[in-house]
């Protein structure tokens, strides 16, 4: 009896020790510096952000700038702090800008591509020189 009362608690120790042996391994496992995800922010990102000159001066007033994706249109605003229009906020697609204003030619981007992770859009930022009205 006592000979059988000792295996019976060996086995019982062994299979702990593989139980804690495992656990260890799942844990390391679980904290490798493979997960270097970060946690998401509140901020509202704009997918475009767009500087519209003449010459060497920005343009701001006067000026209309529109993203369009399919049939998504979007005036962009106007931010007077950074002389820049934003806009497509946290909307991934394909865009075409255009700009318009009066003693201004138009102007047509090529498509502009805005991307996304896997918490934001990736601003693009674009510059647009404007070309006087002939």
């Amino acid at each position: 009896m006592h000979k059988r009362n000792f295996l019976f608690t060996n086995l019982k120790q062994n299979a702990m020790k593989k139980l804690a042996f495992l656990f260890l391994i799942a844990l390391f496992a679980a904290c490798s510096d493979d997960d270097k995800t970060e946690p998401c922010t509140t901020e509202f990102v704009a997918g475009l952000r767009v500087d519209v000159l003449f010459g060497v001066t920005p343009v701001g007033e006067g000026i209309t700038v529109t993203a369009t994706d399919g049939d998504y249109i979007e005036e962009l605003v106007y931010t007077e702090t950074t002389f820049e229009y934003e806009g497509a906020y946290e909307r991934p697609g394909t865009y075409t800008i255009t700009v318009t204003g009066d003693g201004y030619q138009p102007y047509v981007s090529e498509p502009i591509t805005v991307t996304e992770d896997a918490c934001h859009v990736q601003t693009q930022e674009v510059s647009i020189s404007l070309a006087p009205e002939e």
